[in-house]
């Protein structure tokens, strides 16, 4: 009676491998699916950034070509006439003599 038999104790070990065997595809799986959902998630945040930077990128360009217009010399005349200012004829410069202007 004390004695255990080879081929159960053989049958044992291969059901324990076996089940460890299973165990390890089990926790496997389990690591490459959240893995997997990881990238997944990774891509769809990627996706949103590109076309955020996209959105960017044409608004940049609209403020851009808007800048543009508003400093071109046809919108900046027109404003000019519309302060009524009164049109330079003749300039004169101040000349400096030799002499000093201060003294300390």
């Amino acid at each position: 009676m004390g004695q255990i038999n080879p081929k159960k104790s053989n049958i044992f070990k291969i059901k324990l491998v076996n089940l460890f065997l299973i165990a390890l595809i089990f926790v496997s799986g389990g690591f490459y699916l959240i893995g997997m959902n990881n990238l997944v998630v990774k891509g769809f945040e990627l996706q949103k950034l590109k076309h955020q930077a996209e959105s960017l990128a044409n608004e940049n360009q609209e403020i851009s070509t808007h800048k543009v217009a508003l400093e071109s010399y046809h919108n900046i005349d027109s404003k000019l006439r519309d302060l009524n200012m009164v049109a330079i004829d003749k300039i004169e410069y101040l000349t400096a003599t030799d002499e000093v202007i201060a003294k300390r």
